[in-house]
């Protein structure tokens, strides 16, 4: 099955528009030939009997009286029955000699036998076993001939199509001498279909180059007709895959009425989902700055001064923490996965480099105690499908990790990598341990236990990345630290 619309409308509409002309052609030629072949047969049948109204036999020979000598040659030449080349004639077969007795040719002094010469003999066994012949009825047929006009048959001969009209007639001699005899005889006027053939092999030459041609401009015209009726469905798809590559964020351009539902249905959906996005989005930071205020205070309370007079072992108040400690990942996590652009969702690509740039001002504050230095080596065509929230979130992870374990240097790179955009975050610091480092990556576990925070931070990028279908890899940095790749999509 073609899977492009073009393709199909193309081959379609150029098969059945051939396959009529072909058959259309074909039909066009049988009726002309049936048409002709039919009027020649009428024709001759009408010849045969006038023709035959102007002959007389007298004893045992066939003539043409005086007084009907000039009206007889009079219509013999307007029907063309004299030629001698075989195309047009009429003659009298004697069944019992076999041979011809009258002609169509002027026979005063001229020896039938040489006219025999002249005509074309048919298989006159297959005529007189014809049931019309045998009762006498005039018909005419089409028939072959069995000799050429030269009397010769050689390897060269081809039998030649002629059309018959023939009446089967008798008459009875000597019936005086009282010796009667049934003397039998055949008129045949024949015309040969050479020409009739001649015609239909010219109309079918004419016929094969109008087809032809008419090939050509048609595949012509169903090229420009396809080009002009798909050419709206390929903008359409075009944009589309401009959607689907986050370079924008609607359909906007204007289609044929039959496109304009889809396109309708295509922005509706989009609006829908960014709506139901917003509608969690907002709906779970609600509930996670209701939450984290208290459970924050009560966890405070725990740790503080007043609490370490408590002893540690006392089940109720240990209790308590570790079911603190459990409410607050889940409501992390919770708010993480509306946060989170899934992989299908439909996001115009971000440019990275505003987003690195505006991090890397940011954390000189946050760690503005510490001496160091954040190189920014990405150029702003580098963009990657990904919410810009989730950007600031990813990022923000994973430099401030960087900035926390390095000595004096976090340096952050990216390049292309088919259709993902690989980024490095590097830093000069301790760097991973040897073994095992994804297990980093798992939510809880830190690399650190000296310094503050929940161990979550490359858990929650980790699910960033992998919801966009990425991935994120811990390496060792050039800078014998430690280096966290991101492939992201473009």
């Amino acid at each position: 099955m073609m899977g492009s619309l073009r393709s199909r409308q193309l081959v379609s509409g150029f098969t059945i528009i051939v396959i009529g002309i072909l058959i259309l052609g074909i039909l066009l030629s049988l009726s002309i030939y049936q048409r002709k072949t039919e009027a020649i047969r009428l024709e001759l049948e009408r010849t045969a009997s006038d023709l035959l109204g102007f002959i007389e036999y007298e004893r045992g020979s066939f003539l043409i009286p005086e007084r009907n000598k000039q009206a007889a040659e009079q219509f013999i030449s307007r029907n063309q029955l004299v030629q001698d080349r075989k195309r047009r004639f009429a003659y009298i077969w004697d069944r019992q000699q076999n041979r011809i007795i009258w002609s169509s040719i002027d026979n005063e002094g001229v020896d039938l036998n040489r006219v025999d010469l002249f005509f074309a003999y048919f298989p006159f066994e297959e005529l007189f076993n014809d049931p019309k012949v045998q009762n006498f009825t005039p018909f005419a047929r089409r028939m072959s001939s069995t000799r050429p006009p030269n009397g010769k048959v050689d390897e060269k001969f081809h039998p030649e199509e002629y059309m018959l009209a023939v009446q089967h007639f008798s008459f009875r001699e000597n019936a005086e001498q009282g010796i009667s005899t049934n003397k039998h005889y055949l008129f045949i006027v024949a015309e040969s279909m050479a020409n009739v053939d001649r015609e239909i092999d010219d109309l079918v030459m004419v016929f094969s180059i109008l087809f032809f041609a008419s090939v050509i401009l048609i595949l012509i015209a169903q090229l420009a007709s396809s080009f002009w009726v798909v050419a709206p469905i390929r903008e359409f798809e075009e944009e589309v895959r401009a959607i689907e590559a986050g370079n924008k964020e609607t359909i906007q351009d204007e289609y044929p009425d039959e496109l304009v539902p889809i396109k309708n249905t295509i922005n509706a959906l989009i609006g829908h989902e960014k709506g139901q996005k917003q509608r969690y989005k907002d709906s779970l930071d609600d509930l996670a700055h209701s939450l984290k205020t208290p459970l924050a205070a009560i966890q405070s309370h725990l740790e503080g001064s007043s609490f370490q007079d408590i002893p540690q072992a006392h089940p109720g108040l240990a209790g308590i923490a570790a079911e603190i400690e459990h409410m607050q990942e889940i409501i992390s996590r919770q708010l993480r996965k509306a946060m989170v652009t899934s992989e299908n969702a439909i996001i115009m690509s971000q440019p990275i480099r505003p987003i690195l740039t505006r991090l890397a001002s940011t954390m000189h504050k946050v760690h503005r105690g510490k001496d160091f230095e954040i190189r920014v080596n990405v150029d702003e065509y580098a963009k990657c499908r990904l919410d810009s929230e989730d950007l600031m979130e990813l990022f923000g992870n994973l430099i401030n990790n960087a900035c926390r374990f390095c000595d004096r240097l976090v340096e952050i790179s990216a390049f292309r990598d088919n259709d993902m955009l690989v980024i490095d975050i590097d830093d000069d610091g301790m760097g991973f341990p040897s073994e095992n480092p994804s297990k980093l990556l798992k939510r809880g576990i830190r690399e650190d236990s000296k310094t503050e925070g929940q161990g979550i931070g490359l858990a929650v990028s980790t699910e960033i990345v992998s919801a966009v279908g990425g991935k994120i890899e811990l390496l060792v940095s050039p800078y014998v630290g430690a280096r966290v790749r991101l492939h992201l999509p473009t």
